[in-house]
């Protein structure tokens, strides 16, 4: 069931209480358009919460509450990057850092907390896509909706009363005179040592060991009984407004919202044109869509204002998608200089001297990745596709053979020994390797056309037809489509022959083999 509106017209804990009601399981995005949140239900219950631009790791949340200290956090980091699949949370209670009831504590209150700010926003769009879950990464609890929707409905009603007199959250506090002499409740004590002179509302808000309504109601009061005060000087709008615009524009670029994410780099621009971070983003978003000659004209715009690794590289590619090889060289040896010892620079490299047929230098720096970095990949595919262009099979086949049994699940590597077994007349050989290449990549385009191609040659036309058919629509060649209508005109169907051919011959109105075959059928209708 696809559920998706507007909350001008839906009130969000009517959308969250249904899915509650229907047992469902996914995640629901919630924008106001300026961020974004995502809330997670299993079976009905709520399991997870977050908003993208103010989430914060869980390390930093129980530092700040001080749970832990950051050598115990430091400690539980590099556990983890030995036992990837374990989260943070598991590995502090294992250390015994923290309990599980802390833990699952911390977590409500953060859920809660996103939830209450999710229900403060009157206009924006929802969407709830099924089955979508948490990454494995992410400590999950169980939470009941109608019980964390009533307790957010009393906060609300009080939130509401308070909401237009506070202050924007990027303003900075200073106590006014010394409020330490001042008696106050332990809450407002502890909000009180946060407010240095130096810390927005927004920043206080983060570290606060308090929820975020708790916090803004001390705030409030503090400033309502005249012990806080604001700076003569508040922030610049525009500032204040770039910098939102940088915030959500790369949560929503990071979410693949694209078209918002667009919007918010664009307003970005219309303050200030000149800012290179809101250009390169724009570019990337270009390229995204495909779009890469506008990507290239964005990443210029940006090389012109700064020199950025990742600017030259993404042009390097961009320029060789668009054949434009001698400029990609330019842009990934620029690239290369800046960060000499990165392989991926120099795989992209490769790659584009290979595209030139530039085998000699193509092959020296891939040969130069595989010592310096024998786990990429790429450069192992590249040799042993030059070893066979060159005439040396065997070097080839030796090469591929060595990167299968370094890489075992990496389909592209046993589809191009198949390839040279096919080629050298081992088809017994290519036939199992491009079977155990689609066991990996079952919907993997080049091995289907392959081992179609495979089967075709040797006459097993269902076998060829059956793969043919699993290559989408818009990325079937006319080679293929020509196959089709051949395979089809000897199992008796000529319409569908026909079909293909008029297909193949839109994308390739000159070859000859697809006129004859269509004005032969057609004479033969007619008769």
């Amino acid at each position: 069931m696809a559920i998706k509106g507007s909350l001008a017209e839906a009130a969000l804990s009517n959308v969250i209480q249904l899915l509650a009601i229907s047992l469902k399981s996914g995640c629901l995005s919630v924008t106001d358009g300026k961020n974004l949140g995502n809330l997670f239900i299993k079976d009905g219950k709520i399991i997870y919460a977050t908003i993208l631009n103010r989430k914060q790791r869980l390390g930093d949340i129980l530092i700040s509450k001080k749970e832990i200290n950051k050598e115990i956090l430091n400690q539980a980091l590099d556990i983890q990057k030995t036992q990837r699949k374990k989260r943070l949370g598991e590995i502090l209670i294992e250390v015994g850092a923290i309990t599980r009831k802390t833990l699952e504590s911390e977590l409500t209150e953060q859920i809660e907390q996103t939830i209450f700010t999710m229900l403060t926003w009157e206009s924006g769009y929802f969407n709830f896509e099924s089955e979508l879950l948490p990454s494995p990464e992410e400590y999950t609890v169980k939470l009941s909706p109608q019980e964390v929707l009533l307790e957010e409905a009393r906060r609300i009603d009080e939130w509401r009363k308070i909401e237009n007199r506070m202050p924007p959250f990027e303003t900075i506090l200073t106590p006014k005179g010394n409020v330490k002499d001042i008696p106050l409740t332990a809450q407002e004590k502890k909000i009180v040592e946060l407010i240095d002179g130096k810390r927005s509302i927004d920043e206080i808000l983060r570290i606060s060991e308090f929820e975020f309504f708790e916090t803004c109601r001390a705030i409030y009061g503090l400033l309502s009984s005249g012990l806080l005060e604001k700076p003569e000087k508040p922030i610049m709008k525009e500032v204040r407004e770039v910098s939102e615009a940088k915030n959500l524009g790369l949560s929503f670029y990071k979410s693949g919202m694209y078209n918002d994410a667009e919007r918010e780099y664009k307003k970005i621009l219309e303050i200030d044109d000149d800012n290179a971070e809101a250009i390169a983003y724009l570019g990337l978003i270009e390229l995204r869509h495909g779009n890469f000659q506008a990507a290239r004209e964005n990443f210029l715009k940006t090389l012109r204002k700064k020199e950025r690794l990742s600017v030259l590289i993404n042009l390097g590619y961009i320029c060789s998608a668009l054949k434009l090889y001698n400029e990609a060289v330019t842009y990934l040896n620029l690239a290369r200089k800046l960060a000499p010892e990165d392989p991926k620079i120099g795989c992209n490299l490769g790659i584009v001297f290979y595209k030139q047929d530039n085998l000699d230098e193509a092959y020296n720096i891939f040969e130069e990745i595989i010592e310096k970095s024998p786990e990429f990949i790429t450069p192992y595919i590249y040799l042993s596709v030059i070893d066979f262009k060159r005439g040396n099979g065997d070097k080839a086949l030796n090469r591929l053979d060595e990167a299968i049994e370094r890489f075992p699940k990496f389909a592209a590597l046993k589809n191009n020994l198949a390839v040279i077994h096919e080629n050298t007349e081992r088809l017994e050989e290519a036939e199992k390797l491009y079977r155990q290449a689609l066991e990996i990549e079952p919907k993997d385009i080049i091995l289907c056309r392959n081992l179609g191609d495979f089967y075709y040659d040797a006459q097993i036309l269902g076998a060829a037809k059956e793969l043919y058919e699993r290559i989408p629509d818009d990325q079937k060649e006319w080679q293929v489509l020509f196959k089709l209508g051949q395979i089809y005109l000897r199992q008796g169907d000529s319409d569908q022959a026909l079909h293909f051919w008029q297909r193949a011959q839109a994308l390739n109105p000159a070859e000859e083999s697809i006129v004859k075959k269509i004005a032969v059928l057609q004479t033969s209708d007619k008769k």
